[in-house]
């Protein structure tokens, strides 16, 4: 991946493990993707592979009106996951891509 324009990162979040697939949702939602269960099943199957202390993300674009490409890695030991978003390119994306991550750090989803 090339490097992105600092701008357009929203970077080293965490989120409640459980809470994931929604928040794959919501972005793709927001960005205008299809997310589908072949979308999860490839971040779901990577996740494991993983890990934030040994900087080993996983990478999945969300391509739709607007573009975004997801970062991912678990926290080991933790039920947490790191979460980051390159090609943030406008502000009403970035705004509902802050609240959503907010909304998943703090509230496990049922």
């Amino acid at each position: 991946m090339t490097t992105p324009d600092p701008e357009s990162v929203l970077g080293d979040h965490w989120i409640i493990d459980t809470n994931l697939r929604p928040l794959c949702e919501s972005v793709a939602e927001f960005v205008g993707y299809a997310f589908d269960d072949s979308d999860w099943q490839a971040i779901d199957t990577a996740l494991p592979t993983t890990d934030v202390e040994q900087s080993a993300w996983y990478d999945y674009p969300l391509l739709g009106q607007v573009s975004v490409t997801l970062l991912v890695a678990a926290d080991p030991g933790s039920s947490v996951v790191f979460v980051r978003f390159v090609g943030v390119s406008d502000d009403r994306t970035k705004a509902q891509i802050e609240a959503a991550l907010h909304i998943f750090a703090r509230w496990e989803l049922v």
